[in-house]
């Protein structure tokens, strides 16, 4: 597993591109693919560590990375999800707000339930216990599982929603928009908290970040043209991280904002320097949906055939590789179907 996080860094090493200002393409489709690609890879390995048990000092790094970034690696993908309905929203006006129950909502709930229909069908020839048709019916809405990932559809749902109907209620004012969907995320915090554990919840207000980004991205911006202010504000991003993540605070949630600040200022700060520039990262960037959903499905099937307790290596490779394949043949069919659906 050593040589897999190696393989991992030295792919982000060959991609990277120092530039004294990389402030017009930090927020780039191509910068932002990249960046979700890096963290969709990390979420795989999270998931696999979840199967297997470590007993070799080598493998153990994997392990140590996964558990020291926790929930941190979905935050990018809420805040560019924020970030990006913004930026649409400011050129494409109250039209495109209009289009979000269909092209938002629905249609990740399509795709969504699609990737549910695999899994029942797994299910049914695989899994020990018996569904009830409650907790099916609840896996539709990312409510409940069924052996898949569910809570971070179940939130970019909500935060889809939220951004919806605080736009037609504002009436397209960003400002007030920004306030009220941030608003609606602290009561999402407050009612899913009494059902769910902290994972549910406590990233969510980084979909708000991006949203703020996206209101002050040009004065932010200007921040990468100056040096001292730059090395200052990425310093200081890093030191919250660092801070959040070694520190207990007495707040409950006070950790995971804070890492959570952390982490977005630091992307935001370093790709005003750094372009990451790799076709590999940025493929993977673009496969988002159908790794995340799908990766279980092989790694299910792996661990009823046992071979999660055999050869981690081989294991590791066949959820890898099949994980790949049914992303690249659940996108050419969630296209097909957006073609005639949306």
């Amino acid at each position: 597993m050593i040589v897999v996080l190696f393989l991992v860094a030295f792919l982000i090493a060959l991609s990277l591109k120092i530039s004294k200002d990389n402030s017009a393409c930090a927020l780039s489709k191509e910068q932002t693919q990249t960046i979700k690609g890096i963290f969709v890879i990390t979420i795989f390995f999270s998931h696999f560590c979840s199967y297997v048990v470590f007993d070799n000092w080598f493998d153990m790094p994997m392990k140590t990375y996964c558990s020291w970034l926790g929930q941190l690696m979905v935050v990018p993908f809420l805040f560019y999800s924020g970030y990006g309905i913004f930026e649409s929203v400011k050129k494409k006006g109250m039209g495109y707000v209009g289009t979000f129950p269909k092209k938002r909502i629905i249609k990740t709930l399509v795709h969504f339930d699609l990737a549910i229909l695999l899994f029942l069908v797994f299910d049914f020839f695989f899994a020990p216990e018996y569904l009830s048709l409650t907790k099916i019916l609840f896996s539709l809405v990312a409510w409940n599982d069924i052996g898949n990932s569910n809570w971070f559809i179940f939130a970019i749902l909500c935060a889809y929603a939220f951004s919806y109907l605080s736009l037609r209620f504002t009436r397209g004012n960003l400002v007030k928009g920004f306030i009220l969907i941030t608003v609606l995320c602290l009561v999402y915090i407050a009612a899913v908290s009494r059902f769910r554990g902290s994972y549910w919840y406590d990233t969510i207000l980084s979909f708000p970040l991006g949203c703020l980004l996206s209101l002050n991205k040009e004065k932010i911006m200007l921040w990468g043209h100056k040096w001292g202010l730059w090395i200052s504000l990425t310093l200081l991003s890093l030191l919250l991280l660092i801070l959040a993540k070694t520190t207990t605070f007495p707040i409950p949630l006070a950790n995971s904002q804070i890492a959570m600040l952390g982490l977005v200022l630091l992307i935001v700060f370093v790709s005003m320097k750094v372009k990451i520039s790799s076709k590999i990262l940025t493929w993977f960037g673009a496969q988002v949906f159908g790794i995340y959903i799908l990766q279980r499905l092989p790694m299910n099937f792996g661990k009823y055939m046992q071979w999660n307790d055999q050869n981690i290596y081989l294991y590791f490779l066949f959820c890898f590789f099949v994980t790949v394949l049914l992303a690249v043949c659940f996108n050419k069919v969630t296209d097909w179907i957006d073609s005639k659906l949306f």
